[in-house]
């Protein structure tokens, strides 16, 4: 008699599509963090072009992936996950080449929107694609994973760009990632799936309409808190951003509750946890985001730190982030989650706290920055990723594009939230005071604690978050 595998066996290839996706969702955080560190140089190598032309490359490209992800999610669902993913990358290694090898700022900021289209179209493909060959019972290792190594890829970037920049040339800060992306490319068509989404048998047209309001829509929020620090909150511009947005967006919201084939089913709200888990991606992602903004400026402008001493001080966090996500997750595989959430939820702000009382003007890296840093990500890690699992997996697989779509464009518009917070604290001066940064790590507190509240909120609700050993039933609508 032939033994059968246990319900929750997870063969290797299914491990080695997680790597494959994984590495590619790490390339692209690489790819977001590392133009910050060499503007300067690309500044200097296209001398003649506006700097708020150049800033594109970064506020473009938040821009862009926070307003394009839910396309890229839909489209995933509907015409095969792998098929999408697969053009993503193609348009990523594409577009890094434009980048390494832009003869203007202008292509330049091209080659980096069209980075962008890449990310949005690979990423929510890439997660769908590996919890497909994962049992229910196991994919919360499979999103930590994948998440964890996105992190570190983000992580790594300020430190690698500054590194490559200083000894080849900022270009080849695009070019040598790119081995990951094509060998991505090569293998994907044998270990990913093919990713097909399950139709009732009747096939509507996407919704066009409803695609260009949340499309459009979503770019002017996006761009509103972005370029408002910027630019000045009552700037027309920024102020005609804010109104169209507050125009589009519900009229994308009602034409998605009747259309048969909307961009995003906004009933995915209804799924347990789904509403509770964005607002916690939000929170958490802006204190996260706001927080590696007020580090490096801090260091600099006080502690007199060089941008490489800076990058790699910071680089360790994340790191912790990561390998604690992923240790927390197969802990709560096998005891429980909600304990291990519970355990996670309040160290965020913790450590947001630790910066307001204990930052000072004299170098103290060891005493000043480091408990309040680990302690946040720590309890990132503990949390960031098991909660997604959570919501995730009560949504049903013909869906799991649109929802890790959802999660990436608000995690995006809650990163440019946070920046745009502190930014409107600390304002433009060339050396901010230390009280002026604890005034904006007061502003990080909040963001975390509201996380933080919102997830022990949502822990009264056993039902919905009980997990352990036992799968869940996925629930459609």
């Amino acid at each position: 008699m032939v033994e059968r595998p246990p319900k929750d066996h997870v063969d290797t290839e299914a491990w080695w599509a997680l790597v494959l996706a994984s590495a590619t969702s790490m390339v692209v955080g690489i790819a977001v963090t590392a133009v910050n560190v060499v503007f300067p140089a690309i500044e200097h190598d296209f001398e003649g072009a506006s700097r708020s032309t150049l800033s594109w490359g970064i506020t473009g490209y938040s821009i862009a992936v926070a307003s394009l992800v839910l396309i890229g999610g839909r489209l995933a669902d509907r015409l095969g996950r792998r098929r999408i993913f697969r053009l993503g990358v193609a348009i990523f290694v594409i577009a890094s080449l434009g980048l390494a090898l832009a003869p203007t700022a202008w292509i330049f900021v091209a080659a980096r929107l069209g980075q962008a289209v890449g990310a949005a179209l690979s990423g929510p493909a890439s997660l769908s694609l590996v919890l497909e060959r994962f049992p229910t019972s196991r994919r919360l290792s499979a999103i930590a994973t994948w998440t964890g190594l996105g992190t570190l890829g983000a992580a790594v970037g300020p430190s690698f760009s500054a590194i490559v920049s200083q000894q080849f040339g900022w270009r080849w800060v695009f070019v040598l990632p790119l081995a990951v992306s094509l060998t991505s490319l090569v293998l994907s068509t044998r270990l990913l799936p093919l990713g097909l989404a399950q139709h009732d048998g009747i096939r509507h047209r996407l919704d066009v309409v409803g695609s260009l309001l949340g499309t459009v829509g979503v770019a002017m929020l996006a761009a509103a808190i972005t370029e408002g620090p910027r630019l000045g909150w009552d700037d027309p511009l920024n102020v005609g951003c804010i109104l169209g947005a507050l125009v589009l967006l519900p009229l994308f919201v009602c034409r998605s509750l009747v259309h048969p084939e909307p961009l995003l089913d906004v009933r995915l709200f209804s799924v347990p946890n789904v509403a509770a888990v964005n607002l916690v991606n939000i929170g958490l992602t802006a204190a996260g985001t706001a927080s590696w903004l007020l580090y490096p400026l801090f260091m600099v402008q006080h502690w007199d730190y060089s941008l490489m001493r800076t990058g790699l001080a910071l680089t360790i966090f994340p790191v912790v982030a990561s390998a604690t996500g992923m240790v927390s997750s197969r802990i709560a595989e096998r005891v429980g989650t909600r304990r291990v959430i519970a355990y996670g939820a309040m160290l965020p702000a913790a450590g947001m706290l630790w910066q307001v009382f204990r930052l000072q003007e004299t170098p103290h890296y060891l005493t000043g920055i480091v408990p309040g840093a680990v302690l946040f990500n720590i309890g990132f890690g503990i949390v960031y990723a098991p909660i997604t699992a959570l919501a995730l997996r009560s949504v049903a697989e013909a869906k799991l594009g649109q929802a890790t779509a959802m999660l990436n464009s608000l995690r995006q518009l809650g990163g440019g939230l946070g920046v745009a917070t502190v930014i409107a604290i600390i304002g433009n001066a060339d050396v901010v005071s230390v009280e002026v940064y604890h005034r904006a790590f007061v502003a990080v507190t909040a963001m975390a604690l509201a996380s933080g509240v919102v997830v022990l909120t949502a822990l009264r609700v056993p039902a919905e978050f009980r997990t352990g050993r036992r799968a869940m039933a996925d629930t459609s609508n």
